[in-house]
């Protein structure tokens, strides 16, 4: 990009106050030069040429006596003879500030007069003190001459501070443009275009700190990036370790499934192949989520409404066997429904692991399922200590724990998030609350489609 020379701010609007200024000492000058070349060649009359010529008019009708004929150019006369009117050249209002004149001897606004008086005769003069034309002809085409040259010459001043005004706030303009797209480029993600230079100093020292800043940004993404890069590498590293104990848990609980069992032995042996399978699909999941994020997303399937029911009672039979608890479900007649069902079965789980980590041995956690088309509400209640009311604020936010809510250990933080969020994703919530007795109760909502 063209490098500009820098100026001040303060400099561009000095020169265009010093133009302004020009520009009226321009119109000034201009105005008394036209008016001193149109009075020096006679084109012109000055401004009190009425009130001469009126005078000099007065003395001659005092000797010769008062005739229309000795009325200059620049008067209106007004003619009485024995107090009768008998001759004028005015009407209206300038024939009324004549007679004024005559009877109280005051000049009205902007008229003035002289009287003159000669034997049964009486004259009244009338001028005013404006510039005008010589030629009667061109007087005629222009009566308002004046005006007219004044409104000239200010239209010119006035034109010429429009143009000057213009002319800087274009250039103003032009330079701040260079801001402008820097702005653009910067929210554009455009990292490594040059930023140019103002070409005015304030406005360059933006555009240093907005060049500090792109240099932060890239550094920061480039940070980002390698940091990115290699978690993605550990993550990849690590789900390649899991899966040789997994393989090997997988295995030797399938051979123990080929000995001889009993019925209960057989019960937890199914469990746990289940449950391994169920992490080989989720250490999949992970390894396409580390891929790519939109790679790992699961997706919508339809479900039976009674096939919801006993999975999710079955997988919490299962976990809460673990912790020596007890399930009991109550459920309700549901339709098919469509949903991310593998997402909602671990934030479900995730619930009821949490519950159950704070209910003692021998318990009970309680599932609710409550239909109100088109809401699918599911109530998780144990039998442990109930939420703080710090917990009830702030239990779903990412990684919160707080050793006085619930003082087991884990039963807040990743899970109960990860269920928000599933549930915000079905359109719905999670809210925490308290039984009567005291114990806690968490709701999921959603809605299936």
């Amino acid at each position: 990009m063209e490098q500009r020379k820098s100026i001040s701010l303060i400099w561009i609007l000095v020169k265009y106050m010093i133009l302004c200024i020009l520009a009226a000492g321009a119109a000034f000058l201009g105005f008394w030069a036209g008016i001193s070349l149109l009075l020096g060649s006679g084109a012109l009359y000055a401004a009190n040429a009425g009130e001469r010529m009126a005078q000099e008019a007065a003395v001659r009708m005092e000797q010769e006596g008062i005739t229309k004929e000795l009325v200059p150019d620049l008067c209106g006369y007004v003619i009485w003879e024995k107090g009768s009117l008998v001759d004028t050249d005015l009407n209206g209002e300038a024939l009324r500030a004549a007679g004024n004149y005559r009877e109280n001897g005051k000049n009205a606004a902007g008229r003035f007069h002289i009287s003159v008086k000669n034997g049964e005769k009486e004259a009244v003069l009338q001028y005013t003190f404006h510039m005008q034309l010589a030629d009667p002809a061109w007087r005629k085409r222009i009566p308002g001459f004046e005006g007219l040259y004044m409104t000239f010459w200010g239209a010119f001043f006035i034109g010429s501070l429009v143009l000057l005004t213009f002319h800087y706030v274009k250039v103003i303009k032009a330079r701040l443009r260079v801001l402008q797209e820097a702005a653009v480029s910067l929210a554009r993600g455009e990292l490594e275009r040059p930023l140019g230079n103002p070409g005015i100093r304030e406005y360059n020292e933006v555009m240093r700190a907005m060049e500090q800043l792109q240099a932060a940004l890239r550094q920061s993404l480039q940070e980002q990036w390698k940091m990115e890069h290699s978690r993605i590498a550990q993550t990849g590293a690590l789900i390649h370790d899991l899966k040789t104990p997994l393989t090997v848990i997988d295995g030797n609980t399938q051979l123990l499934a080929e000995t001889e069992l009993t019925e209960e032995q057989r019960e937890y042996v199914d469990a746990v192949l289940k449950n391994t399978a169920a992490a080989g699909e989720y250490l999949e999941r992970l390894k396409k989520i580390a891929r790519s994020p939109a790679g790992g997303a699961a997706r919508k399937t339809a479900m039976s409404g009674e096939h919801v029911q006993a999975e999710l009672l079955r997988e919490a039979e299962e976990l809460c066997r673990v912790y020596g608890l007890t399930v009991k479900g109550d459920k309700t007649e549901l339709p098919e429904l469509e949903a991310v069902w593998q997402d909602i079965k671990r934030a479900v789980l995730n619930i009821v692991r949490n519950a159950a980590e704070h209910t003692p041995r021998g318990g009970q956690i309680y599932l609710q399922f409550i239909w109100t088309a088109p809401w699918l509400e599911i109530l998780v209640t144990d039998e442990g200590p109930g939420f703080t009311n710090k917990a009830l604020r702030h239990g779903l936010e990412p990684m919160y724990t707080e050793a006085e809510s619930r003082p087991q250990n884990g039963h807040m933080g990743i899970g109960l998030a990860f269920a928000q969020e599933t549930a915000r994703l079905h359109g719905g919530s999670v809210r925490l609350s308290n039984t009567e007795e005291g114990h806690g109760r968490v709701s999921f909502r959603i809605r299936p489609d």
